[in-house]
């Protein structure tokens, strides 16, 4: 802290400063929206594989039952038709959780056997949008919220008396 900061009272960290909370809320302002843009582009490529993709079936081997909607994942294994045995994860919704054991349509790229996504199942672009959502909202809210505290104490101008009252 400089020795000015120190004179007036300022005692507020970094952290409390406007320059680095409105970086902060321009960041986060350009995430929110490049999120957005990432899982759509996710999702459209997904779409695309469930269209033309080559289809097999997979048997659920694994399942993961967070407390969380994101910790609620499985795991399908396949083979491909070179022999290898692939793996692939999609999130279940709540009121589908598969069983260990369960087979599913497994769907993939026929030239990369090991890119594939599951029948009724959402990947993760899904995730990833409603991350950019939140996030763009978020930052909106907080961005607005500043600008109004800015706007206040801008239309109070300046105390003829040289201390400022609440």
């Amino acid at each position: 802290m400089t020795a000015s900061k120190r004179a007036t009272g300022d005692t507020r960290g970094f952290l409390h400063s406007r320059v680095f909370q409105t970086v902060a809320i321009v960041l986060m302002l350009l995430a929110g929206p490049v999120a957005v843009v990432v899982g759509s582009f996710m999702m459209a490529a997904d779409s695309d594989l469930l269209q033309n993709g080559e289809r097999t079936s997979g048997t659920v081997t694994e399942v993961d039952d967070g407390r969380q909607a994101s910790d609620h994942r499985f795991r399908t294994d396949y083979l491909a038709p070179d022999g290898t045995e692939q793996r692939v994860w999609a999130d279940w919704p709540l009121d589908g959780k598969p069983a260990v054991g369960d087979v599913v349509t497994v769907i993939y790229r026929a030239d990369d056997p090991g890119t594939a996504v599951l029948e009724g199942y959402d990947g993760p672009g899904t995730s990833v949008v409603g991350i950019g959502v939140v996030l763009t909202g978020a930052s909106l809210l907080i961005g607005i919220a500043m600008l109004v505290g800015v706007l206040l104490r801008a239309g109070r101008g300046p105390d003829p008396e040289g201390i400022s009252k609440p």
